[in-house]
């Protein structure tokens, strides 16, 4: 199997594997592709929105968002929200979620993000952890739906 290369999200790859690849966090594959190139145009117009994708034999496999906030605090400071991390399940375990992240932190480094946070859940937080994110705080939710 190929190396995979990290790049950020083209149009093409929504039909390429991208959108089944979300399927594992909640179905995506199913959306329609006017809808899903209109939400495509819409992120990619944003230079603070980055979806980096991993892609093997000319197919997507797996993703993650990095979302820069500009903030008030920290005199007009960034920080660098992570979303989204993804590897389709045929393969997980070759080290991709992980260059896939190293990507998105050096961007946000490179960006001047002063930190860069993410939510996970307790299964998948040695994960991030090997990564060198460490728990500072609790998550809260409210979801307005």
């Amino acid at each position: 199997m190929s190396e995979p290369i990290i790049r950020e999200l083209k149009e093409d790859d929504l039909w390429n594997g991208f959108l089944e690849s979300l399927d594992s966090l909640k179905q995506a594959s199913n959306i329609e592709k006017t809808k899903a190139k209109d939400i495509f145009e819409k992120i990619n117009s944003n230079p603070d929105h980055i979806v980096a994708v991993a892609e093997i034999d000319g197919r997507v496999v797996g993703s993650a968002t990095l979302l820069i906030e500009s903030k008030f605090i920290h005199n007009g400071g960034l920080a660098g929200h992570i979303e989204d991390v993804v590897v389709n399940k045929e393969y997980q375990g070759q080290r991709i979620g992980e260059k896939i992240m190293r990507y998105l932190v050096e961007k946000a480094k490179k960006r001047g993000c002063y930190k860069t946070i993410l939510d996970c859940t307790d299964d998948v937080k040695p994960f991030y952890e090997k990564l060198g994110f460490k728990q500072v705080a609790n998550e809260l939710r409210l979801d307005n739906n």
